[in-house]
């Protein structure tokens, strides 16, 4: 069985048991998805490295004590999936969303972005962004949910920007 966990950090710090521990299983889930998806040589070694290298269970818990976080657990309490929305340049940013890779196809990423475009709604918001990595997989999976590439605000090298009205 699935539990799906919901910690909302935008607008106040909240306190979270074993915030270090799950920061460490989610940075995890993050750099072993990446791998996996780089199986395609959509970036040099060198790049998956150098993108690896803020995705450590310190950023990770950064970027969790100024978010939304959504995420599953298997009856294993396992962490197989997050998503995150974060405040970033005045605008909602979705980030981190990791399926771990032997429960997809499940929906569990719908589930995940349906909670937190959800979470927007109830807040008032009427859009939301995305710089999503270049795999193609992933940018499609974006564009069937209603994500358009916008155009770019700042430089981006590894990632392209998108843009979804809610």
């Amino acid at each position: 069985m699935i539990k799906i966990h919901e910690i909302n950090n935008l607008d106040s710090l909240s306190e979270i048991d074993d915030k270090d521990e799950l920061s460490f299983k989610i940075a995890e889930l993050v750099n072993s998805n990446m791998k996996y998806e780089n199986s395609t040589d959509t970036y040099s070694k060198d790049e998956i490295q150098k993108l690896g290298t803020n995705k450590t269970a310190q950023s990770m818990k950064e970027l969790i004590n100024k978010s939304y976080l959504v995420y599953l657990t298997n009856e294993k309490n396992e962490i197989i999936g997050c998503g995150m929305v974060v405040k970033q340049d005045g605008r909602y940013f979705a980030k981190t969303l990791h399926i771990r890779h032997d429960y997809r196809g499940s929906g569990y990423a719908q589930k995940i972005c349906d909670l937190r475009e959800n979470f927007l709604r109830s807040i008032g918001e009427t859009e939301i962004y995305i710089e999503s990595l270049k795999y193609p997989k992933t940018i499609e999976f974006h564009k069937k949910r209603g994500f358009k590439e916008a155009p770019n605000y700042r430089e981006l090298k590894y990632t392209i920007l998108m843009k979804k009205d809610l």
